[in-house]
Parts: structure tokens; C-alpha cells; sequence
């Protein structure tokens, strides 16, 4: 399957949660206490997590380029014990009376990938080194460059960057403000034109990437 596709289907629920927002019979369903800014919290996150999909998703459809380029060393440690045991089960002859050998490529494929999805590729450094390793060189530059204008590399890298920490901080920490001594739980504020930006160039950037890194 595409890339642009998948991607697509993952953003429908940072979507959804962004016309929660804007949803008067949604917000006013919410518990006593509970800002509205839940949702636009959340579909930071989710936004977020459908670009990790399609970088996860790249390595995948490039896993044997990478493999022979010994180019996925760099993403994924690859347990010896399991590589082992991977030879010994290709040595076990299947099918009827035992005529074929199981091919140890798709199950080595399968453990490596399974450890990949435990990991998240967002942060600039790891973004750019997936994107590197698909032939797809100084990924922010060709961003910068479509959508032109002021846009540099530098500054969208430095924008991702911060949306990124913002992300870390609301799916680790609630988004709760860090205090020393804290008598209170207190929430980071929310600019909400800032925050429905951030997404909309999440979506944008998200969708750039699945159409580079087919």
C-alpha cells in the first residue's frame, strides 16, 4: 500500500478531534474542570503519530535496500540469540513430506520491523536520518522549498523541533507545568491559533514526506 494513503487515513483523528474543539455539543460534554483544549492536545499527538507511521512505514517498504546497505545497523539492534534461532527454524524442512525449508529473510524482516515500531523517528536528528537513508537528502530544504516564500530550512527545523517537545511534554507529562515545589497542578497554556497552525503543518509536512518516501 502507498504511503500518501496510510497517511491520510492516520491524520482523520487529529482531524476529528479538532472539530471536537470546535464542537459546542462536544465541549459542553465535557466533565466539570476539563478544558476544551483537551482535544487540540490530543490531536497534537495524533497528528504527530501519523508522521511517525510513515516514517516507520518508509523503512519498511526500503527494507531491503537498507538491509544490503547495511544502512538499518544504525535504527535497529538485532538480538543474536533470536538471529540464531531464526537459522535453526530455516533448517527445519515444512510442507508435505517435508520437501521445502522455511526462508529465515521474512521472519528476520518481521523480528527487526517489530522492534522499529517500538521506537519514535520524530525527533529532527532521527527524521532526517530516515529520510537520508531513502535517498531523500536535506528533507527540511525540500519543504523550505516548496512552500517557498520566507520558509528556510532552519526555521522549519526549528519549528518541528518545538512541536515536537511540545508533544514529549504532553504525552509523558499531561502537558502539566514542571514547578519545583508544586502546591497545585497547573496546565501549560494553549495559544489556540498557534496550536491549530502547528497541526495544519504537521498535515502539510506529514503528507510531503509520504509522497517523498514511497
Amino acid at each position: 500500500m502507498k504511503l500518501t494513503p496510510i497517511f491520510d487515513e492516520a491524520i482523520k483523528e487529529s482531524k476529528a478531534l479538532m472539530a471536537l474543539y470546535d464542537s459546542p455539543a462536544a465541549t459542553g460534554a465535557l466533565s466539570a474542570g476539563i478544558s476544551p483544549e483537551v482535544f487540540l492536545r490530543a490531536a497534537l499527538v495524533f497528528a504527530l503519530a501519523a508522521v511517525d507511521k510513515i516514517l516507520h512505514e518508509a523503512i519498511s517498504k526500503h527494507f531491503t535496500s537498507l538491509a544490503r546497505g547495511e544502512i538499518l545497523d544504525r535504527f535497529v539492534k538485532f538480538k543474536v540469540s533470536k538471529a540464531y534461532e531464526i537459522a535453526l527454524a530455516a533448517r527445519i524442512r515444512a510442507g508435505a513430506g517435508g520437501a521445502r525449508r522455511r526462508r529465515p529473510g521474512h521472519d528476520i524482516k518481521t523480528e527487526v520491523l517489530t522492534e522499529i515500531y517500538k521506537d519514535s523517528y520524530l525527533s529532527n536528528r532521527m527524521l532526517q536520518e530516515i529520510c537520508a537513508a531513502c535517498d531523500k537528502d536535506k528533507i527540511f530544504s525540500k519543504f523550505a522549498a516548496v512552500l517557498g516564500g520566507s520558509n528556510t530550512a532552519q526555521q522549519l527545523q526549528n519549528r518541528w523541533s518545538r512541536i515536537y517537545q511540545r508533544r514529549n511534554h504532553i504525552a509523558h507529562e499531561s502537558d502539566i507545568q514542571r514547578k519545583e515545589r508544586m502546591r497545585k497542578v497547573s496546565f501549560n497554556p494553549v495559544d489556540v491559533s498557534k496550536m491549530k497552525s502547528d497541526i495544519q503543518f504537521i498535515e502539510s509536512f506529514g503528507r510531503f514526506l509520504a509522497n517523498n518516501l514511497e
